[in-house]
């Protein structure tokens, strides 16, 4: 440890050496070891602000029963001079545009706790009941808290971020905890692919993750790393992918059991019967299979009504996504010379991208099931097109795939990051993938995700971050929860753009 470090430390133990540390005032009643609020001392209602982080000394200056880092939030401003509800002279005054005294007024904040320690340097949660009159001092730019937080780390590593208000506080992040999944969720235009771009790419990187980026509408991430793209129409899909593309296309073979017979005899060679075609010749093998297909004289009219309309369905153009020739471990290939590949899926249906989801994670899974590490980080943009609260369809695979990815990913070095506008409800993920991301960044929350069951509020409100606050988050600012953050406390944090 070098001396100036242990400079700092000292100041923070040693009551008598706190110059970094400003007394702000003192903890009010009605306190308990999870809660407590800091009546500010006069005047300092015009400098201090929520996410501001302090210490306590509980009990007293000189002899504290443990000293407690907490953030400040959910503030509040009384004067029983100005309650609307009744008639004082002071309103009377106020209403004829009078000032009335300010003689009684408080102002407090809620202190939330990081954590507590006596002597050591690792947090510990409190046990403690925070006493009143405690004082309260505030951490100044000087000296850094995350010194403190960030040592309950098992493999310390740092976001390229910083909290909120303080540039040199970077943020330390848990990087063992990498695999078990991160979530980013805002409205649109809160920065969660510069977020994602700037502070979890690199952070991935840095930490020996290969990343790999699935851009579903090829306009956030493409333009941005174009040396290291591929379009998902190059590679080489699995049969099974492109079976379940054309059920999902066809409305489950519209319910004819030949048909699918028909198509899943074709689909078996798929990739023996294009080599060297273009779409319009197997547009046109396939109708001359279909029809060759042998099929019971008695169901062969429903047969050929639905042939009819499943080639309706099946144009030149849909099979040319299906063409691909680049075998998929070219994509890992590169990915082991460059260490990030974007898949730019532009101008695909949606079936399509899926279907290619699919064959992507059935590789993911078979490599993981050989008991080889990945070492991976898989990040899925615009996550409800893949796994939405009510999947249908192709989606219903979709999902038990990245259910799947995700359970076996923890073990393997595979990391799920999945990127949304919401947490729950129609334009949020499905609950069974969001309960195993582990990891979370919230933005500024959308309005339909204020009130929803499972949503942002649930997630953070205990920490004393309401779902009306969420709503008017600036942008570029995301709350950093979950187990690769050493605080158990959500914090708030901000990055350069």
């Amino acid at each position: 440890m070098n001396s100036s470090r242990k400079k700092r430390l000292i100041i923070i133990y040693n009551v008598a050496l706190f110059s970094y540390v400003k007394k702000i005032g003192i903890v009010a009643d009605d306190s308990s070891e999870i809660r407590a609020r800091v009546i500010l001392m006069h005047r300092f209602e015009d400098i201090i602000e929520r996410e501001a982080i302090v210490l306590i000394y509980n009990g007293s200056e000189n002899n504290p029963v443990n000293k407690i880092i907490g953030i400040l939030r959910k503030g509040s401003g009384k004067n029983e001079l100005l309650n609307p509800s009744r008639y004082r002279p002071d309103i009377a005054y106020a209403k004829v545009g009078g000032e009335p005294s300010s003689s009684r007024e408080i102002y407090s904040f809620e202190i939330i706790p990081i954590g507590s320690f006596k002597s050591e340097e690792k947090l510990v949660p409190n046990r403690y009941i925070i006493q009143p009159r405690s004082p309260v001092y505030l951490f100044e730019e000087n000296d850094n808290p995350c010194e403190l937080i960030k040592n309950s780390c098992k493999e310390l590593s740092y976001l390229d971020a910083y909290l909120e208000g303080h540039r040199n506080w970077k943020v330390p992040a848990d990087a063992f905890y990498i695999p078990y999944h991160v979530g980013v969720f805002g409205t649109t235009g809160t920065g969660k692919s510069w977020f994602t771009r700037k502070v979890l790419i690199p952070f991935y990187l840095k930490n020996k993750y290969k990343v790999l980026v699935l851009d579903w509408s090829g306009v956030d991430y493409v333009p941005y790393f174009k040396d290291n793209v591929i379009k998902i129409s190059q590679i080489k899909m699995e049969n099974q992918a492109i079976f379940d593309y054309f059920s999902d296309l066809t409305d489950n073979f519209y319910d004819n059991k030949n048909l699918e017979s028909a198509i899943e005899d074709f689909v078996s060679r798929w990739h023996e019967r294009i080599k060297g075609k273009d779409e319009y010749q197997v547009k046109a093998i396939l109708e001359n299979h279909l029809s060759e297909f042998e099929v019971d004289s008695r169901f062969r009219p429903a047969y050929e009504r639905a042939c009819r309309r499943a080639l309706s369905r099946i144009t030149p153009e849909q099979i040319s996504y299906l063409m691909g020739n680049l075998e998929l471990i070219s994509i890992f290939d590169l990915l082991a010379q460059k260490g990030l590949v974007v898949l730019d899926m532009s101008g695909f249906s949606s079936k399509i991208k899926l279907s290619f989801f699919l064959t992507l994670s059935s590789h993911l899974h078979n490599t993981m099931l050989k008991g080889i590490d990945l070492y991976l980080a898989l990040i899925i943009d615009e996550a409800p097109q893949y796994c939405p609260f009510n999947p249908d369809g192709i989606q219903k695979k979709v999902t038990e795939e990245i259910k799947n990815l995700a359970a076996l990913g923890r073990k393997h070095k595979l990391n799920l990051t999945l990127i949304a506008q919401g947490i729950a409800g129609e334009i949020g993920i499905n609950a069974a993938v969001r309960r195993n991301l582990n990891t979370n960044f919230y933005g500024r929350l959308h309005p339909l995700d204020a009130s929803s069951q499972g949503g942002a509020r649930d997630w953070l409100e205990p920490y004393g971050i309401t779902a009306d606050y969420l709503l008017t988050l600036e942008d570029g600012r995301f709350y950093f929860a979950g187990v690769m953050n050493p605080s158990p406390v959500p914090l708030l944090i901000t990055y350069d753009i």
